[in-house]
Order: C-alpha cells, then structure tokens, then sequence
C-alpha cells in the first residue's frame, strides 16, 4: 500500500459547483445526494475552495447567534482537533429568537452564495503524489476532502475519508485497489 498515488483511490471527475450557486440551490443538491461537500471552481474548473454541510451550519450559527457573544467563537475550518460544533451552539442556546425573525435569517441565508459560505483553502494534491502524503496531510489538518488538481490546478478528481478507507478495505482483502468507487461496495 506504499505506493499508492492519490490518483489510485480518487473519485474522479467529481461533481464540483460554480462560486455563484446559491446555498438553497446547493442545499438541495446535498438533500439528494450523497454529498457532505463539493469542491468549488471559476469558470475555468481551477479549484477556488471547497463547501460542505459544515460550512452551511457555521454560517447558520453565525446568524442565529447575537453579534459579540461569546458563543460565536467557532475556529476556522480546519483546525485540528479543536472543532465545535456549531449545531451543539446553536441548540444550547437561549432565549430563541422568534420565529418571523429566524425565517428572515434563513431567508437571507439562502440567497448567499457559494463563494460567501466556503472554506477558501483547498487542500489539494496531484493524482501522482503518495497516498500516505493525502492521509497526513488529511490527519493533521482534520479535513475530510482533498481536491485532485493537475498542473493547470484544474479539478482532475476528489478524495474523501470514505474513499481512504474503502481503499485499505480493499488491500486487506487482497483486492486490488480501485479508483474512487463512491458507492462501490464490498466484492463477493
């Protein structure tokens, strides 16, 4: 398994979506699909950042939550092993505003884009760098998605901590190991 590359175990072509998509047109897309988060791209496919589901509660958190409380001390993305939950936050707190004005907020909300809510660091890779590389440099920065780019820093591909672990399933069971294979189950 040490030489495995990125490419070995990438979904590739993932479904990516543009920085002017609005988050309810991206919330529903993750409503029915399988996807926690998406690499975000400009008109030439380079990878600008990457929005996940985490990036939509911690702006809802944000919102809901009084301007200059204490509570609003969430840490960037990416900061390993010291994350909040922003949904923890939001459901601890008190007195609810009322519901007009959370309607408001979620409204407003919903009509901002992509390209305001995402993490704009892309933690990304070439198809041909190690695959223990991927996984550490995942560990350390507790993320979930690297983006596979190609010299053009064009998305070429995505990683998930689904695809990392299918992949060693496969090695354990002296399969070979297969590219991205989201949805890919266990072989008979």
């Amino acid at each position: 398994m040490a030489d495995l590359k990125a490419g070995d175990v990438m979904t590739p072509e993932p479904t990516c979506v543009p920085l002017t998509l609005k988050i309810e047109e991206l919330i529903h897309m993750f409503r029915v699909s399988h996807f926690s988060g998406v690499p975000v791209v400009d008109d030439d496919y380079c990878a600008q950042g990457v929005i996940s589901e985490t990036d939509i509660l911690r702006a809802l958190t944000y919102t809901l939550l009084p301007h200059g409380s204490s509570e609003m001390r969430i840490p960037k993305p990416g900061t390993p092993r010291t994350r909040n939950r922003p949904t923890a936050r939001l459901l601890e707190r008190s007195p609810a505003p009322d519901a007009p004005a959370v309607g408001r907020m979620v409204n407003g909300l919903l009509d901002r884009t992509v390209q305001e809510l995402m993490s704009p660091v892309t933690i990304s890779c070439g198809a041909d760098d190690a695959l223990h590389t991927v996984c550490e440099t995942m560990a350390w920065k507790g993320v979930h998605r690297v983006v596979v780019v190609d010299e053009a820093k064009k998305v070429i591909g995505l990683i998930t901590s689904g695809d990392i672990a299918r992949g060693f399933a496969q090695h354990l069971r002296g399969d070979p190991v297969q590219q991205g294979g989201i949805g890919q189950g266990p072989t008979e």
